[in-house]
C-alpha cells in the first residue's frame, strides 16, 4: 500500500498565518522507519511547501495513495476534519489515520463524531502503523493490532494499548531528504539551515495542564549521545544546518547526559548555535557554562505562575523561590531565555494574575509569552473542568490564545482584561523593546522579529471570543 505521511499547515483558512515553520520531526522518523521496512512511503511537508487546500488535495489525487496519515493537536482539528471529509469525497478508498497528543487521548470520541477518520493511534506510532500496514496487506483482522483504536460497523474497537520503545537508537535518523530543508525557520532562528530536533521522549512531571504523556508517557527515555551526535554531524555536512532546536519537553533532566552532548559538540569543527526547553529549578550553573560553550544560546522556560498557590495546584513541583535562583544563574552565564506563562487555570485569583504579570514585568531580557488555560483532552485540568460542567461548543475557539475556559470564582471579562494588560504591559515597557532591538544577532532574526511583534500586538490581542 502506498502511504503518505501529510504535515498540514498551521491555518489551511490563510497559510500565510504562522509563526514559524519547523520540521514535523516525528513524521521525518516515521517516514524513515517505515522506508527501512520496505514500505512505499511518501513524506510530505505542505506546510514547509505553503500550499493552500486545494493544492494539497491536488497533490494527493496525483499521488493516489492508499493511506493518508497525519499527526493531530487539539486545536488543529477544526480544520483538519473538514480537510478530511474533502479527501474521502475525492477518493472514499483512502484510509485515514490519525495520531499523535489528541488521538492519544481522545480517541473514541474522535472516531465516534468524525465517520472522516478511520483509524486513530494511541501512542507512539512506528511499529503500530507498521504493523497496520502489515495486517491491511494481508488481509487481516485489525483486532491483532496494538495501539489502535478503530470502527467497526456502528462500534468503535479499542485495542490493547501497544508497550514503549525503551531503545531509541533502533530508530532511524529522520527523513531530512524527503524535507525542503531550506524553507524552515522559528521565532528565534539566527542562521541558516534551521533544524528542529527530539532527543529523549517521555516526561516524568506531572502538571496539569500537559497531556504530552498521552502520546509519549511519564518515563523519560533518551537516545545516546553518540547517536545524536552523528545526526546532528550529518545534518551539518549534507544540509548545511547550523541552527538547532531542540524540541524535548524537558532538557535538563539528567546533567550527565546533557554534558556527554555538549561535550561531543564542543568537539565538532563547526558546531551549531542551539536553542532547548529546560526546567529553572533544575538549572545548574557549571551546566549552563558548558551549555554555552557549546552552542546553546537560547533557552524556553515554563514559569507559568508567579503565585505558589497556583504553582502547587497545576503540579509543577516547582516555587516561585526556586525559579527566580535559576533566572538569576542564566542571567550571570549571558544566556538569554523566554518564559511561559498561564492564566486562567483552576484556582486562579486576580491576585494571582497580578502577581505573575508583575513578576514578567521585572524580566529585563527575553519574551514573556503568556497563554490562556486551555483544558486539552486527557490532562488533569480536562478532568477538573469537566467537574465544574465544562463542555467544548466549538473546537475553533480551542486555543491557548483563545478564552476557553473560565476558572471558577473569575468572569470571562476579567480573565480577558487581565490577559490583554498582561500583553500589552509586559511587551510594551521601553527596557524590554530596547533589549530586544539589541538582541538581534542577524538580519534573519531582524525579519522574525518583525513578523512575531505583528502576531503579538495585532493577531494575539483580538482574537479571544
Amino acid at each position: 500500500m502506498k502511504v503518505l505521511l501529510l504535515n498540514l499547515p498551521t491555518d489551511l483558512n490563510d497559510v500565510s498565518n504562522y509563526s514559524g515553520v519547523i520540521q514535523p520531526f516525528g513524521l521525518a522518523v516515521m517516514s524513515s522507519f517505515l522506508k527501512n521496512h520496505a514500505v512505499d512511503v511518501t513524506l510530505f511537508d505542505a506546510q514547509a511547501h505553503h500550499l493552500n487546500r486545494r493544492e494539497i488535495l491536488n497533490y494527493i489525487k496525483e499521488l493516489n495513495p492508499g493511506m493518508v496519515g497525519l499527526p493531530l493537536m487539539t486545536s488543529n482539528l477544526p480544520q483538519t476534519i473538514p480537510f478530511l471529509k474533502d479527501v474521502k469525497e475525492m477518493n472514499p478508498q483512502i484510509i485515514t489515520v490519525l495520531g499523535g497528543a489528541h488521538p492519544s487521548a481522545a480517541y473514541e470520541n474522535l472516531l465516534k463524531n468524525n465517520e472522516e477518520v478511520d483509524i486513530a493511534v494511541i501512542g507512539e506510532g512506528e511499529y503500530t502503523l507498521l504493523e497496520l500496514l502489515e495486517t491491511i496487506d494481508r488481509g487481516g483482522s485489525l483486532d491483532r493490532v496494538k495501539g489502535i483504536a478503530y470502527r467497526e460497523e456502528d462500534q468503535i474497537k479499542v485495542n490493547p494499548f501497544r508497550e514503549f520503545i525503551h531503545d531509541l537508537d533502533s530508530l532511524p535518523f529522520g527523513d531530512w531528504g524527503s524535507l525542503p530543508m531550506d524553507n524552515y525557520w522559528d521565532a528565534w532562528t539566527i542562521k541558516k539551515n534551521y533544524v528542529n530536533i527530539i532527543l529523549s521522549r517521555g516526561c516524568p512531571f506531572q502538571c496539569t495542564f500537559c497531556g504530552a504523556q498521552n502520546a509519549m508517557g511519564r518515563v523519560l527515555r533518551k537516545r545516546s549521545p553518540r547517536h545524536i551526535l552523528e545526526e546532528v554531524q550529518l545534518l551539518h555536512d549534507k544540509y548545511n544546518v547550523r541552527n538547532l532546536l531542540i524540541s524535548d519537553s524537558t532538557f535538563n533532566i539528567d546533567n550527565k547526559w546533557v554534558v556527554e552532548i555538549c561535550e561531543g559538540l564542543l568537539k565538532m569543527k563547526d558546531p551549531p548555535i542551539w536553542g532547548c526547553n529546560i526546567r529553572a529549578d533544575l538549572i545548574d550553573k557549571e551546566m549552563m557554562q558548558l551549555m554555552k560553550r557549546s552552542g546553546c544560546v537560547k533557552l524556553f522556560i515554563g514559569i507559568e505562575s508567579a503565585d505558589n498557590g497556583m504553582l502547587k495546584n497545576m503540579k509543577k513541583g516547582n516555587t516561585i523561590e526556586n525559579i527566580q535562583k535559576g533566572l538569576k544563574i542564566i542571567d550571570e552565564c549571558g544566556l538569554t531565555a523566554d518564559y511561559g506563562f498561564i492564566l486562567g487555570l483552576p484556582g486562579e485569583t486576580e491576585e494571582s494574575m497580578k502577581r505573575t504579570i508583575a513578576f514578567a514585568k521585572g524580566i529585563k531580557k527575553g519574551i514573556c509569552n503568556f497563554t490562556l488555560a486551555a483544558p486539552f483532552p486527557g490532562t488533569e485540568f480536562y478532568a477538573t473542568a469537566q467537574k465544574e460542567g465544562f463542555k467544548v461548543e466549538n473546537w475553533e475557539k480551542f486555543s491557548m490564545y483563545r478564552l476557553a475556559y473560565v476558572a471558577q470564582g473569575l468572569t470571562k471579562e476579567k480573565l480577558e482584561y487581565y490577559y490583554q494588560n498582561a500583553v500589552r504591559t509586559v511587551h510594551l515597557r521601553p527596557s524590554f523593546l530596547w533589549s530586544e532591538l539589541t538582541d538581534i544577532k542577524s538580519w534573519i532574526n531582524f525579519k522574525i522579529s518583525l513578523r512575531s511583534a505583528y502576531r503579538i500586538f495585532f493577531k494575539r490581542l483580538f482574537t479571544l471570543k
